[in-house]
């Protein structure tokens, strides 16, 4: 199996960096098929999200997922690599499973066990899925996932209070803003909905939903209170404003620097912007000290004071997480097997069950050891176990 992951995120990368390879909602399956019908390609599955663009890639020998990527973006999208390789990562088989399974527990998050990247992850398998571009290895692949991201929110602390960056972005409002100041919301997704809904919440009513196509804002409008606007009177809005929330699709600013500086001439300019987009809606150089601007990079301070309060539970997520990640590869290992493959998993399930019934009698060191002597007893079996099968069949 020669399964890779290929990708910028935001550990790898800052904002302005990763939002050149950023790829909108609608490029997608055209991106799929594309890159699908390069030689050498079994199967592509893109997520896209603002923290991440990964190319989840099953490839021929001799292949590598580097090139494809480059020959995609150099392609369709004229942009080079040159100078920009060090913010990729590149990951193979075990390690691609494993950061799978970690991305869509929430562990490689901003926000530790945050909550919308399971739904994300579902939506590029969906995509993948209507244009064909999977096949079978990698739909056990995110079967598996999706299994592993529920086991961790079910059984740890990480699961509780679905934690977000809409969210993280909605308490900087609460604690600097007052309840009868006006908020412009700009876009209609998860994110402009998590943060009207917590705005709404804490009973600000004072919020004006803006979008390109208005009856979508006028729908959010009327579930969170407040009112709608087009995008084409967005000047006038900001005049009345004291922040701006915006997380959109959009390849170009939708707040240009211009419209900015004519506000502030004016005196008119909100105080606070929160951009969530990926590439960014609001365009803020040179900017006075006083307007407070925060993007997706600046987010984490505030992240990372929250995140350490749900560390406690991250070994047990890891755990979790690395024995699904055995689970996966057991049957991948076996996939090709016809006798095999209907049992391994099974078999391996029970092996990790048993461990983990008497775990608490095991040192680290010595649990290390029963699991190496255990996987190596299971190894040692199969050819006898493949014969008896064999001999079942004749």
């Amino acid at each position: 199996m020669n399964l890779y992951i290929f990708g910028i995120n935001q550990k790898t990368s800052l904002t302005h960096e990763r939002e050149v390879f950023q790829l909108n909602r609608k490029e997608i399956p055209k991106a799929l098929k594309t890159i699908k019908e390069y030689d050498g390609v079994e199967a592509v599955l893109i997520l896209n999200t603002c923290n991440r663009v990964e190319f989840y890639l099953l490839l021929a020998d001799n292949i590598t997922p580097e090139e494809i990527i480059r020959k995609y973006y150099f392609e369709e999208k004229q942009i080079i690599f040159e100078g920009r390789e060090h913010l990729f990562i590149s990951l193979a088989n075990e390690k691609a499973t494993e950061h799978l399974f970690r991305v869509i527990s929430g562990l490689e998050s901003l926000v530790l066990g945050e909550y919308q990247i399971q739904g994300q992850v579902k939506e590029a398998y969906s995509i993948a899925c209507e244009v064909k571009t999977l096949e079978k290895i990698m739909h056990k692949l995110f079967h598996a996932a999706f299994r592993c991201g529920k086991a961790v929110r079910n059984n740890t602390s990480l699961g509780e209070g679905k934690q977000s960056v809409s969210g993280v972005a909605s308490k900087i409002i609460i604690d600097k803003l007052n309840k009868t100041d006006k908020i412009a919301i700009i876009g209609v997704n998860e994110n402009t909905k998590i943060m009207a809904s917590e705005l709404k919440a804490n009973n600000f009513y004072n919020l004006i939903f803006v979008n390109r196509t208005l009856y979508k804002a006028e729908i959010l409008a009327e579930e969170y209170g407040g009112i709608a606007s087009p995008l084409s009177n967005i000047e006038n809005i900001l005049t009345e404003c004291k922040a701006i929330f915006s997380s959109t699709g959009s390849p170009d600013y939708i707040v240009t620097n211009e419209i900015l500086q004519r506000l502030i001439a004016q005196g008119k300019c909100p105080n606070l912007i929160i951009d969530m987009a990926i590439p960014r809606d609001i365009e803020t150089r040179n900017l006075p000290e006083e307007i407070e601007v925060y993007d997706l990079g600046r987010l984490n301070g505030y992240l990372e004071r929250q995140n350490l309060e749900r560390m406690k539970d991250f070994p047990k997520a890891e755990k979790i997480i690395e024995d699904e990640v055995r689970l996966f590869q057991t049957w991948a290992d076996n996939s090709d097997n016809e006798l095999l493959q209907p049992i391994a998993e099974k078999i391996e399930l029970v092996r990790q069950n048993l461990i983990n019934e008497y775990e608490n009698q095991f040192s680290d060191q010595s649990k290390a050891k029963v699991d190496k002597i255990t996987r190596q007893l299971i190894h040692r079996i199969q050819p006898i176990l493949i014969n008896a099968l064999l001999k079942a069949k004749e």
